[in-house]
């Protein structure tokens, strides 16, 4: 295991810092981007071509085979490498099962180091890339996973029968906190994460709880303030308590368990989890993968839990994670209109047609977008740390219109 060695609002904000004050080349924004000026154009991109063929589960294909457009795609590509979507390191798509798209840029990458980004690089399949809060979606499915092989009850269990030593903390109502609240981010507890600016060491939640002696001491000790499961306020700690939650269930470090029943029969053998330890606990940090990796995770969700021929998770699972738990429409963030199980939910438009997504979201531009009605898969990974929904954008402008169009 990795040490971070800062939570997630902690190293958002020191890479703004660090990016505003050292004028990084690692943002985007006013026309500026990471990538470093070339001496002379690359000439235009004019065509797809079909993926190479790995052993690693995808099947490559044309676009013409899957029925999509090429031109969009081309328009796509070449928008990238102007540095129109800031830094895009990676796009991979994936239309009826088949892999028929990948790409991949240059430019830098947080990595947990102490000095936070990666120098200067090239991107390409075999690379690892941070996923950002990405993670919270697998955070989902191995609580769903546990839940399968008996190790927690339910959704429904209450968080304070994996933290009993915290009894003292927990009054009449805060016991009604679940562990389906947890993973809607609706635990109803007191908390400021978004509301205050990111370098707020004396008010930002996040940034307190990090550096709390004991985290889950400090995330028990805030008072209930909403009906738990009534409203929606993004909490950080409440993936980490998770993790701990799923530790502590099954006995085993977050990354094993995850290694044992969700990255082996993806056949996904390359990976990293970035956790520490924190007195009793350990602080979930990121996952590292590789793109068509995160494409095979974005896959399950439209296979019903099943990879090449293995039922990996349980399909109820994925549809009750993935179903609307709390409507989130005035958060006014990306477009989302619904939360499930650490899923966002949203709908694209292109043209007149509306196109339901559910998306795996995280910092910079990661995500993982899966289409249901277009048997789609969009994966994007990034370094727009000033830019961060520009991936939607991309999406959008180009990709979409490739199938509806």
């Amino acid at each position: 295991m990795s040490n971070p060695g800062f939570g997630p609002a902690l190293r958002q904000a020191l890479a703004v810092a660090l990016v505003s004050t050292l004028m990084l080349p690692a943002c985007g924004g006013g026309g500026s981007s990471s990538q470093p000026t070339a001496q002379t154009s690359p000439p235009p991109i004019t065509s797809v071509s079909i993926p190479v063929q790995r052993d690693d589960g995808w099947v490559p294909a044309s676009l013409a085979e899957v029925g999509m457009a090429e031109q969009p795609l081309v328009d796509a590509l070449n928008a990238i490498e102007r540095g129109t979507y800031n830094e895009i390191h990676g796009l991979v798509i994936i239309k009826n099962g088949k892999l028929v798209l990948e790409s991949y840029g240059r430019g830098r990458m947080y990595d947990g180091s102490d000095d936070m980004f990666t120098p200067v690089m090239d991107f390409n399949r075999d690379t690892l890339h941070i996923v950002h809060s990405v993670s919270k979606s697998f955070m989902s499915t191995l609580a769903g996973l546990a839940i399968r092989d008996g190790f927690i009850a339910s959704v429904n269990q209450s968080v304070l029968d994996f933290f009993p030593e915290h009894a003292g903390l927990f009054d009449i109502t805060k016991q009604g906190i679940q562990l389906r609240h947890m993973m809607s981010m609706s635990s109803g507890l007191d908390w400021n994460e978004w509301d205050v600016p990111a370098m707020d060491f004396e008010n930002n939640d996040a940034i307190r709880y990090q550096n709390a002696p004991d985290p889950s001491v400090y995330f028990f000790s805030k008072n209930l303030v909403h009906e738990p499961g009534s409203t929606f306020y993004y909490n950080t700690a409440g993936f980490q308590m998770m993790g701990e939650v799923i530790r502590r269930a099954t006995g085993m470090h977050l990354d094993d368990y995850a290694n044992q029943v969700l990255f082996q029969p993806l056949g996904i053998e390359r990976f990293e989890w970035l956790q520490h330890p924190h007195g009793s606990m350990y602080i979930v940090g990121d996952i590292l993968l590789r793109p068509r990796d995160m494409a095979k995770f974005g896959q399950l969700l439209l296979q019903d839990g099943q990879w090449s021929g293995q039922q990996v998770v349980p399909a109820d699972w994925l549809q009750l994670a993935a179903a609307e738990s709390l409507s989130i429409a005035h958060v006014g963030y990306k477009g989302f209109s619904s939360y499930g199980f650490f899923w966002w939910l949203k709908s694209f438009r292109v043209g007149v047609t509306d196109v339901p997504a559910i998306c795996a979201d995280g910092l910079a531009g990661q995500s993982i977008m899966i289409f249901p009605t277009l048997d789609m898969i969009v994966v994007v990974t990034g370094g727009n740390y000033d830019s961060p929904s520009r991936e939607h954008d991309l999406v959008s402008n180009h990709v979409l219109p490739s199938v509806i169009n």
